[in-house]
């Protein structure tokens, strides 16, 4: 199941890339991931949908490698890890902007990050969250934030590195 998944998502990246995301069909997907039709349908209602879940399951990746960074990490979201990867994958980023799906990818990534964001925050000694938010909107807050800077970096053409953005994500995470 995972090797199927992963051929998709190679498979809709490369396509992506090479066409229109709306030009883009499940027979071209199948096609070029080697996958049958009933199999992809028992893993994806359609081709947002596998844009979507993968996008979620990169998203996961990026938190768990964050998260590898050991005790005393005071980051409480992959910063770092999430600017390095759309710098790395710019043709692909310019490309979904074109298909107008950005916003339906940066809405999944922060669903997916208020959680993660969440935990960690709940997770910090009494005391070091000195503002009277609910958890949910704090969370919820700082997983937008950082889409929305993600989006100004990329229309400043990374002006930024990826450890600068991290910086400041963070600075404004102890600001509250």
């Amino acid at each position: 199941m995972r090797r199927t998944k992963e051929a998709l998502t190679q498979a809709l990246v490369n396509l992506v890339l090479e066409k229109r995301y709306d030009a883009i069909t499940i027979q071209d997907l199948l096609d070029r991931a080697d996958v049958g039709r009933s199999t992809f349908y028992s893993h994806y209602r359609g081709k947002d949908d596998l844009l979507l879940r993968s996008f979620e399951r990169m998203i996961e990746a990026l938190d768990q490698a964050m998260e590898e960074g050991g005790p005393g990490n005071s980051r409480v979201a992959p910063v770092r890890e999430l600017f390095c990867h759309v710098g790395t994958f710019r043709a692909f980023h310019s490309a979904l902007a074109r298909a107008h799906m950005l916003d339906r990818l940066y809405q999944a990534g922060t669903s997916q990050l208020s959680r993660s964001i969440a935990h960690r925050i709940a997770a910090l000694p009494p005391g070091r969250v000195g503002v009277t938010v609910p958890l949910p909107a704090m969370a919820q807050a700082l997983a937008g934030a950082l889409f929305a800077l993600l989006r100004w970096w990329v229309d400043c053409d990374a002006a930024y590195s990826p450890e600068q953005m991290d910086a400041m994500y963070h600075a404004i995470w102890r600001t509250t």
